[in-house]
């Protein structure tokens, strides 16, 4: 791999809900670990879960996207905070129907689901009764397997979408 790729790999981003109460690590592209608030989960309920997973989710792919531009200028010697302008339609519509993919992770369990559209519309369902039923620890490795799942069909299909559109994978 080159030096990019590989210092992509190595990232790590770390955010926290806007009071702290769950916080999330994203590391080795789509590895992540999550962590509650001492007593937080105890007293959590699966409808307050879901929203501030999601809350947390988006955080956590803004600090990733920001990590990888601050990378990526690095490597190139210069700063870079974004994508090239499109230079044709081809672009444009590679970059439309990305803005529209949905990609979606489950846990092993199927409790928890999680969906993103264009990696800027986050849901999370969490089957009623999973926080009573999971430990903080058995639940936290399930939406973490659930993130790494999502991450991974957002890759598989990107890779997907530059093969239609320029006959590579991207």
């Amino acid at each position: 791999m080159g030096e990019l790729a590989d210092r992509v790999d190595s990232m790590r981003v770390r955010v926290s809900t806007p009071d702290g109460a769950i916080t999330a690590e994203l590391y080795d592209r789509s590895k992540l670990t999550l962590t509650f608030l001492q007593g937080w989960y105890d007293l959590c309920d699966d409808s307050d879960l879901e929203r501030r997973l999601a809350t947390l989710a988006q955080l956590l792919w803004v600090a990733r996207t920001r990590e990888y531009w601050r990378t990526f200028s690095d490597v190139a010697g210069e700063t870079v905070t974004g994508e090239d302008t499109p230079v044709s339609a081809r672009d444009l519509d590679w970059r439309a129907e990305r803005d529209e993919l949905v990609a979606r992770g489950y846990s092993p369990d199927g409790r928890i689901a999680v969906k993103a559209v264009g990696m800027r519309q986050w849901e999370v369902h969490i089957s009623p009764g999973t926080v009573r039923a999971l430990s903080e620890h058995e639940f936290a490795e399930a939406a973490a397997q659930a993130a790494g799942e999502l991450i991974n069909d957002q890759f598989a299909k990107i890779a997907e979408l530059s093969n239609k559109y320029y006959g590579y994978d991207r």
